[in-house]
């Protein structure tokens, strides 16, 4: 698994890995070439050979700009990279900044955008070896905010984020479905979910039936304590995955909504 560690303002940011193996997760370790610039995003082709993800690094032959994302690639064996980050070229301007952006197994990528403080998500068709222009999907409409979306890689449902479709929390996952090119109304994926904090970032495994998400819904509990606690107990609880920052969840998307996705 590849994922994002990032300080709390999102000034520091940086790709990491974990690999299962009997049932358990390795430690984190940080992808080789992360570190110097903010790198975010991540996603693994379908094929497993390539991992794209969103930095601020410089283009080659332009000048250093913050936050200013474009979208890489690199090579993948197994979970080691095995090249330099390659810049992957997209139909939008060049001041737009597509986000979170995944792909579907024939190369069609879906990602966000924003404009005027708004955000709708975007497809753009793989043909021919190139991207097509973007286009909005059906359910996007002015008075929503919907970003990072994660595409099924049959293209038969995306699950993204939304901080104003009056769900459950300040930021929740909705699920919309495709039957045959038409996109559903988005549908709140519920308490199991989303909490009245904020979830997101969603990712899929690679049979598309387990999701994964963000969530800071574990904190330290309110409470006065019977006696001073001492350094280390202290240092041990806000360095816990109970301390207000948001962890790395997963969930089997069948039985949360019904019928399941395919």
């Amino acid at each position: 698994m590849f994922f994002t560690k990032a300080s709390v303002n999102w000034s520091y940011i940086a790709l990491f890995y974990s690999k299962l193996k009997n049932g358990a997760w390795s430690a984190p370790q940080a992808v080789k070439f992360t570190g110097q610039y903010r790198d975010c995003d991540p996603f693994v082709s379908a094929d497993g050979q390539y991992l794209y993800f969103s930095s601020d690094r410089p283009v080659p032959g332009k000048p250093f700009k913050d936050y200013a994302y474009k979208l890489y690639r690199v090579k993948l064996k197994g979970a080691e990279v095995v090249s330099e980050p390659i810049l992957v070229n997209l139909p939008i301007p060049d001041s737009a900044i597509a986000n979170h952006c995944t792909f579907t197994a024939n190369g069609n990528i879906y990602f966000s955008m924003s404009a005027d403080g708004d955000s709708e998500i975007y497809r753009c068709v793989y043909k021919n070896g190139n991207f097509l222009p973007p286009e909005k999907l059906g359910f996007n409409a002015k008075e929503f905010i919907d970003f990072d979306p994660m595409v099924a890689s049959d293209e038969n449902f995306v699950v993204f984020s939304s901080n104003n479709r009056k769900g459950i929390g300040s930021t929740d996952l909705w699920i919309s479905r495709n039957t045959d090119g038409q996109w559903s109304a988005p549908i709140n994926l519920g308490p199991q979910v989303n909490t009245p904090g904020a979830d997101g970032s969603a990712g899929l495994s690679r049979d598309n039936k387990t999701l994964y998400f963000s969530s800071a819904r574990e904190t330290i509990a309110p409470a006065e304590r019977e006696k001073p606690a001492g350094t280390q107990k202290i240092l041990q609880q806000l360095h816990s995955n109970k301390n207000g920052l948001r962890n790395i969840y997963q969930i089997a998307l069948e039985g949360l909504i019904n019928p399941p996705p395919h």
